[in-house]
Order: structure tokens, then C-alpha cells, then sequence
């Protein structure tokens, strides 16, 4: 996976940094936690302050343009971020675990029967 950044924003204003960058990956787009994690780690920010607003898969490429804030403290991002964003990303990590749980007793359940 390669990672180059278009453009990286100061914005005083909303006290946050915008930045946009390129994945190049070889077999699906990159989800938001996976690009959350490589930005982080490529530009040493915090992953709780940092929100991934858009990926866009460009057509007949391997290639998606993801644009992402970083905000300087929890306040700045509680106060510009809507508050249904981060819920939403909490839900679906507790909704991943949750599914692996009814799926492991779904084949439980399954194999009990035909015993």
C-alpha cells in the first residue's frame, strides 16, 4: 500500500489540519480504518483526533483520493464534527465484534442439530 499526500491545509480557523492524500492498493479500497491508521502513523497524529471524511475509489484505478481532519484538541472536534460521525465509527467496531460472537453460535447451534 502507497500513500502520497496532495495537500496538507492549516486551518486556524476551525483548529484542525485538512489533509489530502492518495492510496495506491492492489486488491479492494482501503476502508476508513485502515486509512485512519496508515495517515496516523505515516504523519505521527493522534487516531482519536483524526477523522476520515471521504474516500473516493477513482474509476478503472487502483488508486483512491481520501481526504482527513486532524483537529489540535477533543473540544475543537466535538464542537465542528456532528456528533452522528464518531458514533458511527465507535458502532461499527462494537458491531464487527458483535457479529463474530452470533456467527460462531449460529454454527454451534447448527451443529447441535444434525447430532
Amino acid at each position: 500500500m502507497e500513500l502520497k499526500i496532495n495537500k496538507d491545509v492549516e486551518n486556524k480557523i476551525m483548529n484542525r489540519r485538512e489533509i489530502d492524500f492518495y492510496v495506491v492498493s492492489e486488491d479492494k479500497t482501503i476502508s476508513k480504518e485502515e486509512a485512519k491508521k496508515e495517515i496516523c502513523k505515516k504523519l505521527n497524529l493522534n487516531p482519536e483526533l483524526t477523522i476520515i471524511v471521504k474516500i473516493a475509489q477513482e474509476f478503472g484505478m487502483k488508486r483512491s483520493r481520501v481526504s482527513a481532519h486532524n483537529y489540535k484538541n477533543m473540544d475543537s472536534l466535538n464542537k465542528f464534527v456532528q456528533k452522528y460521525i464518531p458514533a458511527r465509527l465507535n458502532k461499527k467496531k462494537k458491531e464487527s465484534k458483535g457479529t463474530t460472537e452470533k456467527k460462531a453460535a449460529a454454527v454451534e447451534t447448527k451443529a447441535e442439530a444434525k447430532t
